[in-house]
């Protein structure tokens, strides 16, 4: 088999079947529009569970920024707990949705994915649980990285106190750890993308995937690393040019309304959002041409080395008979010199005869 091109694969097959983006792209809004709304109503309701005095109407009329601040302070002072309880209900049922929502969706998406790199491929049992498993720790890890991040804030902040503030040097401090923490999570994190191939196309289970996933890894570490690279500099274009066309609407904000200038960064950040999830289908689409190449039969041709060579037989010689002595038979015996013939009444060697000696003699 041929060396894939996965890029160009991963392009073509989002092309052929576009089916397989509006999936994606489905899944994905699908959840991101209920996460708007479970987040919209519970802001909804904290709001109104403030309180809202007259004298903190009038400090916000003076439109002064210290007594806007401090009429802000008085409202949200107290309020710290009610965002707990929030954030404790809201994070969990957002998560139990993306996990159902993704293995739902990434099992629709790699389903085809593999039917069309593999014509004769049939489903196999426990691939959306493998799959509802991936998400599932998927989720766990951003949540930890969260809580690292919060963690590396937290360990930065004890370089800088009121009475010794040093903001340089805690920023300093955090930054690094805030890049090994993204860049831990972001290696995990694609390990587990890569292993949703091998739960769908080879019935894994979540750890078997994992450990497949690994393993392929190992063998086609170039291949993947080159496909990861070049999808993720076309996202990297994507996300510069779609940071710049954003900024468009905000530089004519004081000369439309409004509701204009946050409906054409909406439409922008929508768009971009819809790249990028175009892009990540064709990552996938990549890596499953990479893996559909690596499971091929065709092998190499062998190279025939000098060992391989057997050696070319050698007729034995004839059988003298037992008790024969070599020293009593002639020098031109039949026996003895395959080339004679005793029917043959020519000499051996002309001109000369068989009694005759031999010059010299």
């Amino acid at each position: 088999m041929p060396a894939p091109t996965p890029v160009r694969d991963g392009f073509r097959a989002i092309w052929r079947q576009p089916a397989i983006f509006l999936a994606e792209l489905s899944w994905r809004w699908s959840w991101g529009g209920a996460a708007l709304l479970l987040m919209g109503l519970a802001l909804f309701e904290y709001l109104h569970t403030l309180i809202v005095t007259p004298a903190d109407l009038m400090l916000f009329r003076l439109k002064h920024p210290l007594a806007v601040s401090r009429a802000l302070a008085d409202i949200f002072h107290g309020s710290g707990p009610r965002v707990v309880r929030t954030a404790i209900l809201l994070i969990p049922a957002l998560a139990l949705l993306w996990t159902l929502l993704g293995a739902l969706g990434r099992f629709a998406t790699l389903r085809a994915l593999v039917a069309r790199a593999t014509p004769d491929w049939q489903a196999k049992p426990g691939s959306l649980r493998a799959l509802i498993g991936l998400h599932a720790l998927r989720v766990a890890l951003a949540l930890a990285a969260l809580v690292s991040l919060f963690g590396a804030a937290l360990v930065a902040s004890f370089v800088s106190t009121p009475k010794t503030p040093h903001a340089g040097l805690a920023l300093l401090l955090f930054v690094p750890l805030a890049i090994l923490v993204s860049i831990a999570w972001s290696s995990v994190n694609w390990f587990l993308s890569i292993a949703a191939v091998f739960a769908v196309r080879d019935g894994e289970d979540t750890f078997g995937s994992i450990a497949a996933a690994v393993d392929f890894c190992r063998r086609c570490g170039g291949k993947t690393s080159a496909v990861g690279f070049w999808f993720g500099a076309m996202h990297m274009v994507a996300f510069v040019i779609g940071t710049t066309v954003v900024m468009y609407p905000l530089s004519v904000a004081s000369l439309v309304p409004a509701g204009v200038t946050l409906t054409l960064m909406a439409l922008v950040t929508l768009a971009y959002l819809a790249i990028a999830d175009w892009l990540y289908v064709a990552r996938l689409a990549g890596y499953v041409s990479v893996v559909e190449w690596d499971r091929s039969p065709a092998k190499p041709e062998e190279v025939v080395t000098p060992s391989m060579i057997e050696p070319p037989s050698i007729p034995a010689p004839p059988d003298m008979g037992a008790g024969t002595n070599l020293e009593d038979e002639p020098l031109f015996s039949s026996r003895l010199h395959p080339l004679a013939d005793e029917d043959c009444d020519e000499p051996l060697m002309p001109g000369f005869s068989p009694g005759e000696p031999l010059p010299g003699r």
